[in-house]
């Protein structure tokens, strides 16, 4: 956090000058690298490891401006989660179909929906003939 490249101006300087919160910051960091392994092994505590290790990176990216680093990070601790993200996803679609089910049957179809472009009929539609006088 001193290096003047990965500084945030004003915060990091109160950061590394309270001896209480570099402590607190090197041996939290400590344990949970070390900790890390199990807490991905152990299906229970995935969730909380995955939490820990998202809120490690985020205060990264805060405190030293890595936003890329961070957010490749974080995709990378989902993938802990992908359980749980599938579990997610299905109750996601599940309620995405029954609200396009409700939506549907109170509600006329659209012209895209019919198949019909937005402008108008369909491009080869007959034209209707002018009628001579």
């Amino acid at each position: 956090m001193r290096v003047p490249e990965f500084e945030l101006p004003g915060v990091s300087s109160l950061v590394y000058n309270n001896d209480l919160i570099v402590f607190l910051g090197t041996y939290g960091t400590t344990l949970f690298l070390v900790y890390f392994p199990m807490g991905i092994l152990v299906p229970s505590l995935r969730p909380w490891t995955a939490a820990a290790s998202i809120a490690f990176h985020v205060s990264i990216g805060v405190f030293m401006g890595l936003t890329g680093f961070v957010l490749t990070m974080i995709a990378c601790d989902l993938i802990f989660l992908s359980s749980a993200l599938s579990r997610a996803g299905r109750t996601a679609r599940t309620l995405g179909k029954r609200w396009t089910q409700r939506r549907a049957g109170g509600l006329r179809p659209t012209a895209a929906e019919q198949g019909m472009p937005a402008g108008g009929p369909p491009v080869d539609a007959a034209v209707p003939e002018p009628v001579n006088q």
